[in-house]
């Protein structure tokens, strides 16, 4: 008996919940890798400071015209640099990545100097110190502006003195825009969820050059923390709650639906097998949901299965009671005979003992008889390849040991039957026989193409009106004490039945005649 090696499989249930756990976790999972890292809050930090930073520069440039159109400071651009500029868009894209890039060290405090500003400068700095005060209030950025050489002319803030040692602000002042992350100097205790403050441990910096006639008069250098994981979640809680329950609804909805599509046709179809290998149902119920489409093919299958076992248990148990009842007959004729001839020639006289060999003879050959045909039945219950065959190879193969009879073949030449030609042969073969031995000389074979059926007919004694209803019943004869076996006809409606086809008897006004109906 084949075992089934006995290992832990999950259950489709599991499965099922799994991927609901899925379907709620990877996407939120996927947005907080993708939309809320840090690395994203830097970049939205630095594009929101660039935006500015472009702004600002402007204005510097536009309040610095206004006093000396054609300026004599600071450095001049690269053929490089004037031809980004002068085309028509030149956008600059954001820069910073926390995955690849270091964080720099706390931005240097500026140097004092005791130079005083350039006369346009200092004309301008309290106009763009109010405007960064003013900004930051809003933006809560810092801002810091500078001239050619470095040095602060006007900020946010309370700073004074030179940022030129400063990387970023000496880049700029080449004509460059440049951002860095640099660490706070000012770590302080985390705020509460809903304050204006952030927590991140870093600040993005941004410094632009401000450009006037293809030279570079100054530089605004803005600086901004990022926006702190934690914080966002708070300030996005009804939406991200609103996903989450969405997701879970959704999950459910998922989880029903493959529970009612697939995890409850696989269990009534699984109880449908319990039923059939137990007896107690031996050919189940149609499921009355299958869900799927596989699922109900599998399903027609297992109750198609469930009922040719059933069909093929009662046919050998019918098989079983007639071959011990035929058989009974010639088992005890041989056992009697054989008991009689074992008390020695001196009890039997000589006619009487060649008559009992005589009989132990006859019914050996019919036990052979009865052995074969049951032989040639199982195979006839075997699907064989279902290739159309030409009725005119059939009828000649059938009929090659029937050369002294008329067999007349009445079709077309291109008529061909659904069987294939052992079929074909098996069943002409045994109609042919029984015509012959019922009396006939001539058999004739037409087909219907109208109704798609074979008629074989014949002149012999033909079939009474009460024995015809019994044509296909096992071991039914009217030639026993001929031989017959009644199951040439059980034979013929074996095959037939594997080509979806039935046969039936036809009453004329002389011999036989049947009709096969494909």
């Amino acid at each position: 008996m084949l075992t089934i090696k006995k290992k832990w499989r999950p259950s489709l249930a599991l499965v099922i919940a799994l991927v609901c756990i899925a379907l709620v976790t990877l996407p939120i999972i996927s947005v907080l890798g993708a939309r809320l890292s840090s690395n994203q809050f830097a970049r939205e930090t630095e594009r929101s400071l660039l935006s500015q930073a472009v702004i600002f520069a402007e204005v510097y440039a536009a309040a610095f015209s206004e006093l000396q159109r054609t300026p004599d400071v600071g450095h001049s651009l690269s053929l490089e640099q004037i031809t980004r500029l002068q085309r028509d868009f030149h956008p600059i894209p954001p820069s910073l990545d926390l995955l690849r890039g270091e964080v720099s060290p706390p931005r240097p405090d500026p140097v004092s100097i005791d130079e005083p500003l350039a006369a346009p400068h200092e004309a301008i700095s309290q106009t763009l110190s109010q405007l960064a005060m003013s900004a930051k209030k809003t933006t809560l950025s810092g801002y810091v502006f500078m001239d050619h050489s470095g040095q602060v002319i006007a900020s946010s803030g309370s700073v004074s003195g030179s940022f030129l040692h400063v990387p970023e602000v000496s880049q700029a002042l080449q004509g460059e825009t440049v951002s860095v992350l640099r660490h706070r100097n000012d770590p302080s205790e985390r705020h509460l969820l809903n304050s204006i403050s952030r927590d991140t441990s870093y600040r993005v910096f941004v410094a632009h050059p401000v450009v006037l006639g293809n030279r570079v008069i100054g530089a605004v250098y803005l600086s901004r923390t990022p926006m702190d994981l934690r914080k966002f979640l708070f300030q996005e809680r009804f939406t991200l709650g609103s996903v989450a329950v969405f997701m879970l609804v959704s999950a459910v909805g998922v989880g029903w639906m493959m529970w009612r599509l697939i995890s409850k046709p696989i269990r009534d179809l699984s109880s449908q097998s319990r039923d059939v290998a137990s007896g107690s149902k031996p050919t189940p119920d149609p499921v009355r949901h299958y869900g799927v489409r596989e699922l109900a093919d599998l399903g027609n299958n297992v109750v198609s299965m469930a009922a040719t076992l059933s069909e093929r248990s009662t046919a050998i148990e019918t098989y079983t009671s007639h071959v011990t009842h035929e058989l009974k007959s010639p088992v005890t004729a041989i056992l009697g005979a054989a008991e009689l001839l074992s008390e020695g020639p001196s009890a039997l006289a000589g006619d009487r003992n060649q008559k009992l060999v005589h009989n132990i003879q006859e019914e050996g050959l019919r036990m052979n008889a009865l052995l074969v045909r049951l032989r040639e039945l199982a195979r006839a219950s075997i699907q064989t390849d279902p290739t159309p065959t030409p009725l005119a190879d059939i009828v000649q193969a059938a009929s090659a040991e029937f050369s002294e009879y008329v067999i007349e073949c009445h079709a077309p030449s291109n008529t061909s039957l659904p069987l294939s030609k052992d079929q074909g042969q098996i069943v002409l073969h045994h109609l042919l026989q029984n015509a012959f031995q019922h009396g006939a000389t001539r058999v004739e074979i037409t087909f219907d193409a109208a109704s798609n059926s074979l008629i074989v007919s014949d002149d012999g004694t033909g079939i009474s009106p009460r024995n015809s209803t019994r044509i296909n019943d096992p071991f039914f004869t009217t030639r026993r004490d001929q031989g017959g076996t009644g199951l040439g006809l059980s034979i013929v409606s074996a095959v037939l039945k594997q080509a979806n086809a039935v046969i039936e008897v036809v009453t004329p006004e002389h011999g036989a005649s049947f009709r096969i109906r494909f």
